[in-house]
């Protein structure tokens, strides 16, 4: 098992195939990872982000919660095991490293529809705790 994410340009490189979702998931992960303020395009127009007691609703809502995320804290999410695949849905145990030497632990579950995340809820499995 490894907790190495890899970044990749494309995630199916099959033209006209649609990602599977795990694979959309991993392209996700690659993109934090990276710090790319684009992650947003990998959501549905009208996709969902709900965490923490909030829910974000629209492309838009999500570009901006990621932007000041990426600004702010600098997340590098690292897995803490496989991601666990059934169809459309995808769930990731994830340590998240914060610039301020904080690590999160936190539970991603993803639905994926036609190569694009619907929704992604995330909870957070304990307070944070400096490295």
């Amino acid at each position: 098992m490894t907790n190495e994410i890899r970044i990749s340009a494309n995630p199916d490189p099959v033209p006209g195939r649609v990602p599977c979702a795990e694979d959309v998931v991993r392209e996700y992960f690659a993109r934090m990872q990276a710090g790319d303020r684009n992650v947003h395009e990998l959501f549905h127009e009208d996709a969902v982000l709900n965490g923490l007691g909030r829910r974000r609703t629209g492309r838009e809502a999500i570009r901006r919660f990621y932007g000041r995320a990426i600004d702010e804290g600098a997340p590098q999410p690292r897995l803490a095991g496989p991601l666990l695949g059934d169809g459309n849905r995808v769930a990731a145990e994830i340590h998240i490293d914060l610039t301020d030497g904080q690590i999160l632990h936190v539970m991603d579950l993803f639905d994926v529809d036609a190569g694009r995340i619907r929704c992604l809820t995330y909870f957070l499995a304990q307070a944070p705790q400096a490295r």
